[in-house]
């Protein structure tokens, strides 16, 4: 599992795929995720593209591995930090969480296990 995980919104999969691979060379896997192009970079960073209806203000999505998300969430609030969404299960690839930090940073959480 990717210690960081990035997050693009794109208005059409397959053109986002296309310029990605072709600006980076990355290679979008698209069998962990049907619905996502997925990027693994030097082992430790995952990229997924993902199709949304309308690109967000606040753009890209990073997440962070971590060992246990309420544990992690704690640290969040007791930081002056928000909790924007509580740990929930995503597809085949394990939970997150969104939070924001001290400063309005929107991030989120992952990890394999409950």
């Amino acid at each position: 599992m990717e210690d960081v995980g990035i997050e693009i919104p794109v208005l059409d999969l397959e053109k986002g795929i296309e310029f990605y691979e072709t600006v980076f060379g990355w290679t979008f896997d698209r069998t962990r995720m049907p619905n996502q192009g997925y990027a693994t970079i030097n082992g430790s960073i995952g990229i997924s593209i993902f199709q949304t209806k309308k690109i967000r203000p606040k753009g890209l999505n990073i997440g962070f591995q971590v060992a246990n998300i309420d544990e992690t969430l704690e640290k969040v609030l007791l930081k002056e930090g928000k909790v924007i969404r509580e740990k929930f299960n995503y597809e085949n690839f394990g939970y997150v969480a969104v939070f924001q930090d001290c400063f309005g940073n929107e991030l989120s959480l992952t990890s394999v296990s409950a």
